[in-house]
């Protein structure tokens, strides 16, 4: 009966983890390792773009489900969702969630963001890209 139920737990973990998408990374922003699916999380190596000194939140945070942030500078991130928690300390990134608490990246020095203005033609430029590669 034992082994049994060891099967059962690993068909089921097995399972789980078959609806995980996982990309290592490094076009845009830092270097970083991301998840999504069931399992929402990422690993990124940056000096985060944090010019606050310091900041605490309650029933909110940077990263959707998040219930509470604290942060001091560069130095030190915690994030607490209902189902995971992100920390950063010091260049070092990394956040996991289940369910309820997807953890977005933090901006990281030297990230690039392009505004989501107009182009000339009119297009945004996610139409524009989009365009490009269909020809």
């Amino acid at each position: 009966m034992g082994f049994r139920s060891v099967l059962v737990g690993a068909a089921l973990v097995a399972a789980a983890s078959g609806c995980t998408v996982v990309r290592v990374d490094a076009e845009e922003g830092p270097s970083r390792l991301e998840s999504s699916g069931l399992l929402d999380g990422h690993a990124a190596v940056g000096w985060r773009a944090d010019d606050d000194v310091f900041r605490l939140k309650v029933l909110e945070g940077a990263s959707p489900g998040a219930i509470g942030e604290i942060s001091l500078w560069k130095l030190f991130r915690l994030e607490v969702g209902l189902l995971g928690v992100g920390v950063g300390v010091g260049p070092f990134d990394a956040a996991l969630g289940v369910v309820f608490y997807d953890p977005d990246l933090p901006e990281f020095v030297g990230q690039e963001h392009e505004a989501a203005a107009p182009e000339e033609d009119g297009d945004c430029p996610v139409c524009a890209q989009l365009e490009r590669d269909e020809e």
